[in-house]
């Protein structure tokens, strides 16, 4: 029994045996006859498919080798198996195996043949090989450097016209992509090349391969070229920085004329001709050389190397204004300071780029006569967004363009004007907080202490009698104030501010640019309205009283400065410092008549400027463009003065002081408790009641809804107009 398990086992072994022996006469006769059979010998062991799923166990079925034991597994066993079809399909078909795999003329061959050397066919493609950088990455070892059959294929390489060549335009970036995307590391020079794949396969160029299958659109290798792929830092490498606008000038030959001559083309000529001027070696010691003109801009600096865009999206025009700014720092400031570049940068796409303006790819000097910004050409440059400019006249147009985008209100030698108008500002902004804010400091203070030693300021009942200070018309004029002067300060000082991002934030909130421009001129319309009705209130009332004009000009009501004001002032400051009683005010106190003058003038001048900016095509006929740069600076800062002022001097004089906090609502109900309207205007009420007309102002005491909205709105005011200046003292401290 044992005798028979032994044979039962024995027999598939002897079979096996039998077969490698058949095998091994059949394939391996002589030496003679291996280097003279053809491919077909090579293929009965190669074209089985279980050589690339388990080649070990393959070549026991067919033979032993000499050596008596198997080879060790491949990393990559696929390479193993050939078909006849891969090898007919192949642009090496009337190549022999052995003519690539020489140490395979004799069999059985060795466990592991050597690496094919291609030189010996591709003579010219391996001295370029040798040049670049997979040749630099497999001299210094690394096991992942590229060689021929990692980018063309084994024994499938196909010509580069087969849509299945690994070469074909549709499927080399996978080639390239596949090894780059795994460069991350510091042995690679090159930076993340997972990013730089990532980046590509996102841009027009990648999607117009992956998406759309053009073969025309720029792969790997029309960049970088096929063998010869240099560091971008070699003036040979076809992506060196002088290089670039011809590399990309094969696809893109109109552009390419088109920046040929311009001020950028000049200058990538300039640092051509540096890079190639030799350089005499600098001596142990010596001190190194001064930086030379700063690097051309290439198509590469604007569109990037990888992540390119189309230059028509709203990203890329966002972007670019950033990538000239790069090299033009001065003139990127200036940009941003203008118009232009303030509702660019809050999200425009209407707004004027360098590019509107310069051109994008021939840009030349504005001297240059055939410059988009010479004197003859620039009207029309400007009429492609200000189309009125197309039915002026000659005159108008010239004024017009008189207007200097990159202005500099700080340089005082190039803009005088502008920077003396700007140094106005400065000084009046400088003295008006400086004596205003002392002023509301220690008016803050002396309440306080005040109020520790006397407690609260005492208040009327509710419900006492009181005096009507303010009209319905008053009343309505004030409110028109406040709705026009918060909306002006919400829809433009994001404009002053646009370097910051609340302001982005706040301009989104508002619908965009263009829609905060239409709510910004109406509120400007709200200014014209109440304006008028003001005059049209001072008119009804010349003669309302009976009084005489030098009464009514110099008189107790008059809102012009008087002596009393001085002595009131006097008066004020010795009760800051405790040296007298607090004095009593006549109908219109010292700081009531300067926010009075300084809401009308501040008006006038706002608004005159903005006028000249809302409609500069009209004032260009009388005006030189100049004037707008002047009004954009009169425009900004005096703004910026009236919302400081307003929203820290007005609301603590108004309603923040201890006798009215938290928030006066006279203005609001148009009634102020008689008591203490007899406190605080002692000698107006003294002589309201020596007239016998005190009688006619009392009223009966608002109603609770009204002095509850009263305080909502206060509220609302105070609330809105702290937050802005919090972002204004921000935006400074940054």
């Amino acid at each position: 029994m044992v005798d028979g398990c032994m044979v039962r086992g024995l027999a598939p072994s002897l079979m096996i045996a039998g077969a490698c022996a058949a095998a091994a006469v059949l394939c391996f006769v002589s030496p003679t006859r291996a280097q003279t059979a053809d491919d077909r010998r090579c293929l009965q062991c190669h074209a089985q498919e279980r050589i690339a799923t388990d080649p070990v166990e393959d070549l026991r079925a067919r033979v032993r080798l000499s050596a008596g034991e198997p080879p060790p597994p491949r990393a990559d066993q696929s390479k193993l198996y050939v078909t006849p079809d891969m090898l007919r399909e192949s642009v090496h078909a009337g190549v022999a195996c052995a003519a690539c795999h020489a140490d395979a003329v004799e069999l059985p061959h060795a466990a592991r043949l050597g690496e094919v050397n291609c030189t010996s066919c591709h003579a010219a493609a391996a001295d370029e090989y040798i040049q670049g950088v997979h040749a630099e990455a497999a001299a210094r070892g690394m096991k992942d450097a590229p060689r021929c059959a990692d980018c063309h294929g084994g024994h499938d390489v196909r010509r580069k016209s087969d849509p299945k060549s690994r070469t074909y335009p549709l499927n080399v970036i996978k080639v390239c992509g596949d090894c780059h995307s795994q460069h991350v590391g510091a042995a690679y020079h090159e930076g993340d090349g997972r990013l730089r794949v990532s980046q590509y396969l996102d841009s027009v160029h990648g999607r117009a391969v992956t998406k759309a299958g053009l073969i025309v659109a720029a792969t790997c290798a029309d960049c970088h070229g096929h063998h010869a792929i240099r560091r971008s830092d070699d003036v040979r490498s076809s992506v060196h920085h002088t290089r670039v606008p011809l590399t990309c000038g094969r696809c893109h030959v109109g552009i390419a004329e088109s920046f040929a001559g311009s001020v950028h083309s000049e200058a990538v000529i300039r640092e051509a001709k540096r890079e190639a001027a030799p350089r005499a070696p600098r001596r142990r010691g010596a001190p190194a050389p001064e930086p030379s003109e700063r690097r051309a801009p290439v198509c590469s600096d604007c569109h990037t190397s990888h992540a390119i865009s189309r230059g028509d999206t709203p990203e890329f025009l966002s972007d670019i204004v950033g990538e000239c700014g790069s090299c033009h720092a001065d003139l990127y400031r200036t940009y941003r300071e203008s118009y232009h570049g303030q509702v660019q940068r809050l999200g425009s796409e209407r707004a004027a780029r360098c590019s509107d303006c310069h051109g994008a790819h021939h840009i030349l000097p504005p001297e240059d006569p055939r410059s988009t910004l010479s004197p003859t050409n620039a009207p029309d440059t400007c009429a492609r967004c200000h189309t009125e400019l197309k039915n002026m006249s000659a005159a108008g147009r010239a004024n017009f363009v008189r207007y200097s985008p990159h202005a500099d209100y700080r340089d005082r030698r190039r803009d005088p004007i502008l920077f003396y108008v700007w140094l106005y500002f400065i000084v009046l902004m400088s003295v008006t907080f400086t004596f205003w804010g002392l002023h509301s400091i220690a008016w803050f203070a002396r309440g306080t202490i005040n109020r520790l030693r006397h407690g609260p300021h005492p208040r009327p009942a509710r419900h006492s009698p009181a005096i009507q200070r303010f009209s319905t018309w008053h009343r309505v004029t004030h409110g028109l104030v406040i709705i026009s002067f918060m909306g002006l300060t919400i829809t433009g000082l994001p404009l002053k501010f646009s370097d910051r991002p609340w302001a982005a934030w706040l301009m989104r909130l508002l619908g965009g640019t263009d829609f905060a421009g239409y709510l910004h001129r109406t509120f400007a319309i709200l200014v014209l309205v109440y304006l008028v009705m003001h005059v049209i209130h001072l008119w009804r009332n010349r003669r309302g009283d009976g009084a005489s004009v030098l009464t009514r000009v110099f008189g107790p009501h008059s809102m012009l400065p008087m002596k009393r004001d001085w002595q009131e002032f006097v008066a004020m400051v010795r009760w800051f410092f405790g040296r007298g009683a607090k004095p009593t005010f006549d109908r219109w106190t010292y700081w009531e008549k300067f926010d009075y003058w300084a809401d009308l003038v501040g008006t006038f001048i706002i608004g005159l400027s903005g006028l000249l900016l809302w409609f500069p095509t009209f004032f260009a006929e009388y005006f030189s463009g100049y004037w707008f740069n002047v009004a954009t600076v009169v425009h900004g800062y005096e703004a910026l003065l009236a919302v400081a002022f307003i929203f820290t001097i007005h609301f603590f004089n108004a309603h923040l002081r201890w006798e009215k906090f938290p928030v006066d609502d006279v203005i609001f109900t148009g009634q102020l408790p008689e008591e203490e309207f007899a406190e605080e205007r002692a000698p107006q009420y003294e002589r309201l009641k020596a007239a016998g007309t005190l009688d006619a102002l009392r009223v009966e005491p608002a109603p609770s809804w009204q002095r509850v909205l009263a305080k909502i709105v206060a509220y609302i005011s105070l609330t809105v107009g702290f937050s802005l200046v919090i972002l204004i003292i921000w935006a400074g401290l940054q």
